[in-house]
């Protein structure tokens, strides 16, 4: 099947001039990415003993491949897209901060018991003499009552990791930060199901997070209108007046925003790389310095040249 596409829905052409620009902001966010990569790598390759150690860099690596996720998208001038992305990109990145920020034995430690209970109560669903596995089941006979569903529940490699998460939590090394969740948890209200930030007296939320680093601007200047595109509240704005009261659908791949979702992504991802040169690899204080330096100047450069008119090209 070659089925071709409405044009004016979804063109197949980009204007020269316009890929010329998105093609720009997508080399520097790979540019960006790329040397998250070396990052990662020294960070990695640090020596440090714990378990808990590993945590950041899963967080850290998780930030590189949003933004590399988000260069991709730019590239294609998928805009609206990659605002989903970069939602999550900012959620993790302020995750991250708050975990480097202090205490980050005690808060890495908190995100693997929030991590083990999340696993054990989503598995527990699949063994049968639960509570919550009954409930399933009944969904499914509702959905569909012929469809064998027993081949799903009471696998044994379902009870090895319950059984695993659960000896973790009662291990010595976790039980203060398990006692602290359980605490945290019988506060009721917003911590009835804790984030892994709210323990030890933390952030109740997402948005008292972002307070708490000083970022309450970012949270609702771009956190909060992001949230738009990921809970679908905003679908009109795919809708352009056109007179007498009609409209028209705006193309699929409309490239409005393309420079603002590119610079809140570098500034994101610059500013996490500063903590955790800063926090975890001082050593490498000076190549971050040097290359920042660099990459400034081309940085500024793009957006100089990424100036257009959005009417015109529409």
């Amino acid at each position: 099947m070659n089925t071709k596409q409405i044009e004016e829905i979804l063109p197949s052409q980009v204007d020269e001039n316009l890929q010329s620009i998105l093609d720009s902001l997508s080399q520097n966010l790979n540019e960006v990415v790329s040397y998250g990569t070396h990052i990662l790598k020294w960070d990695v390759e640090t020596k440090r003993q714990g378990k808990d150690n590993h945590i950041p860099a899963l967080f850290f690596r998780n930030v590189i491949e949003l933004g590399d996720s988000i260069a991709l998208l730019v590239k294609n001038s998928s805009i609206d897209p990659s605002k989903i992305l970069l939602r999550t990109l900012i959620e993790n990145s302020y995750g991250l901060f708050y975990m480097l920020e202090k205490n980050e034995k005690q808060r890495a430690l908190s995100y693997m018991v929030w991590k083990a209970i999340n696993d054990i109560k989503l598995n527990k669903r699949f063994i049968s003499d639960n509570a919550s596995s009954k409930e399933l089941k009944s969904k499914i006979q509702a959905f569909n009552p012929d469809f064998d569903s027993t081949k799903f529940f009471d696998k044994e490699e379902t009870r090895k990791l319950i059984e695993t998460k659960s000896r973790m939590l009662g291990s010595s090394e976790f039980k203060e930060i398990y006692q602290e969740y359980l605490r945290t948890k019988n506060l009721g209200g917003k911590n009835k199901n804790p984030n892994w930030y709210s323990l030890f007296n933390g952030p109740t939320d997402f948005q008292q997070l972002s307070n708490y680093l000083k970022k309450s601007l970012e949270y609702e200047f771009y956190y909060r209108k992001y949230s738009a595109n990921v809970h679908t509240t905003d679908v009109a704005k795919g809708i352009a007046r056109a007179g007498d009261g009609k409209g028209q659908i705006i193309q699929i791949r409309d490239f409005e925003h393309c420079t603002e979702v590119y610079s809140i992504t570098i500034s994101n991802l610059l500013m996490v790389y500063n903590q955790m040169v800063i926090k975890r690899i001082p050593g490498q204080e000076i190549n971050f310095k040097e290359w920042y330096s660099k990459f400034r100047q081309i940085h500024f450069t793009t957006l100089e040249k990424a100036k257009f008119n959005y009417k015109k090209h529409n």
